[in-house]
This record gives structure tokens, sequence and C-alpha cells, in this order.
């Protein structure tokens, strides 16, 4: 994105819960963890990888913490609005946009919704039964 408009801003999120890779951005060097605790596994790490924390910092603008309400709350959205089953890492996004708000209120934001490792029965804990359409 930066490569195709300059001026975008670019937001890292991590969850509270493993906040190694946001403090090695704001560190600006890696700072690692002894655990981590989010539902978000996908980006659990304590060991952020040095390559990868020199390409943030090349591009990022911002790196911010989210809380574990906040994710399954962006799951939720997900797959109220959108109809997608996400993993918790694929809600990070929308989860710090729900937190502020503010910041993003009359801006454009896109977040990326990957990733395909969704366990249904916690799932299904965390956000409740998928809704039912009917016809």
């Amino acid at each position: 994105m930066k490569s195709l408009a300059p001026d975008v801003e670019v937001i890292c999120v991590q969850p509270l819960g493993a906040p190694a890779m946001t403090h090695s951005w704001r560190r600006r060097r890696v700072v690692t963890t002894d655990s981590t605790d989010t539902i978000a596994d996908g980006v659990a790490g304590r060991f952020p990888i040095p390559a990868v924390l020199d390409d943030l910092l090349l591009v990022a603008d911002d790196a911010v913490l989210v809380q574990e309400a906040s994710i399954i709350a962006g799951m939720r959205m997900l797959l109220d609005r959108a109809g997608l089953v996400v993993e918790p890492s694929s809600a990070l996004g929308i989860a710090a946009v729900l937190e502020d708000r503010e910041r993003f209120a009359g801006r454009h934001a896109i977040t990326i919704v990957c990733g395909s490792n969704v366990d249904v029965d916690a799932c299904h804990r965390w956000v409740g039964a998928p809704p039912t359409h009917r016809s």
C-alpha cells in the first residue's frame, strides 16, 4: 500500500496478550516476551523475526494492541455483516477500529482478512451460533 499511496497510514495490530511485535516496533529492536495469552494464536509470537520487524519499521506508521473482547466483537461483526467465519487473528483490524472509533471516523479504512485456521467449536463459544438464513 505504501508504494502505491505513500500518504496511507499503515497500522500494525496485535492482541494485548501477545505484544512482542508491537513492543519491538515501538522500541525499534526485537523485544521478546515470556508468554502469550490470546485467542489470536496466529499472531501470538513471543520472538519476532528480525527481518519482519525491519520491514515493518520501513512501512508502518503505528502499532496498537487490542483487547480480546474487541477481537471477538470483530469476529462477530464479520460473521453477521459479511457471512465470514474467521479465525481470531483475522479480526484484529476490525478490533482496532472498534476500540478507537474516533481515530477512524470519517476516513476510509481497510483491513486484511485472511487465515483459515478456524476451530469451529471455539468459534461458536466466542461468537455464538452462525445466523440462519431464510429463503
